[in-house]
């Protein structure tokens, strides 16, 4: 088998990809990125772009709200943890840092979550503001 016949999960490219985010979030973690700036991603777009639908894709997993008109109201500030799918038993859950720290398995209640810390803020008359919510996911 060819190097280029390997499943992503398998390359090494995505092996090395994988430890480099993790030294990133392990950094984070510690809160160097006070001092310097650390990589992030940012996914921005027009209304009905497919940025919810592309954040659903990394993560694997539909939670994310959506509808007609303006849905995100709030910036959504994610951090993945990749966790090694073999591990026995390991079911993909997420917190909310500094909000709601208990473990969501199910995640139309992460869903639920995000609607209410959205009308929270902005309030139901569909406002913008730039107050982020913070999830962590583990998949």
């Amino acid at each position: 088998m060819s190097s280029s016949d390997k499943p992503a999960s398998k390359a090494p490219i995505y092996d090395n990809l994988r430890s480099f985010i993790n030294i990133i979030d392990e950094l984070r973690d510690v809160g160097l990125q006070e001092h310097i700036n650390l990589p992030r991603i940012a996914v921005v777009g027009t209304q009905s772009a497919g940025k919810s639908s592309l954040l659903e894709a990394i993560v694997g997993i539909d939670f994310l709200p959506r509808g007609d008109g303006v849905v995100t109201r709030r910036p959504l500030e994610m951090r993945l943890v990749h966790v090694n799918a073999s591990e026995i038993g390991f079911k993909p859950y997420a917190f909310f840092p500094g909000e709601d720290e208990t473990p969501l398995y199910d995640f139309q209640k992460v869903h639920d979550k995000i609607v209410q810390l959205t009308d929270k803020v902005c309030g139901d008359q569909k406002g913008i503001v730039d107050d982020p919510i913070k999830l962590k996911v583990f998949s």
